[in-house]
């Protein structure tokens, strides 16, 4: 069996360089200890933070932005927007639930004419006036 000295216990000072070397890594690991532990903080925060505004998802939704439609799966919404008769239709624009429709009118006028989906009927009938 092999007998150990007590010189292989003690703890020998390292070289300059060595030393050097080691303070880098030293300092190398808390910086890294630092970021990570930063990192999980804003997820967690982020975290926290979600839980917290789905509660508020129950609150009412303003009349100014545009309230989400429910779109069934197996089928495409079906609506209708009564235009006037003889409106003659230019161009569309689609906004959110909100439709515009702009166009002239049967007497000549230039109009735009906004139907909502989501409540199913025309919101606005606009007369376009160029001054």
């Amino acid at each position: 069996m092999s007998t150990v000295n007590d010189d292989d216990l003690d703890e020998k000072p390292l070289d300059p360089e060595m030393e050097k070397v080691r303070r880098k890594m030293v300092r190398l690991l808390a910086v890294s200890i630092g970021v990570m532990f930063i990192g999980l903080m804003a997820v967690l925060g982020a975290i926290v933070y979600k839980f917290t505004q789905a509660g508020d998802a129950g609150a009412p939704v303003s009349q100014s932005a545009s309230p989400s439609m429910s779109v069934p799966s197996d089928a495409p919404v079906a609506a209708v927007a009564a235009l006037p008769d003889g409106f003659v239709v230019d161009s569309v624009s689609l906004d959110g639930n909100r439709i515009a429709f702009f166009g002239r009118a049967a007497d000549g006028s230039q109009r735009l004419i906004i139907h909502d989906m989501s409540v199913g009927r025309i919101v606005g009938d606009i007369v376009v006036i160029n001054r």
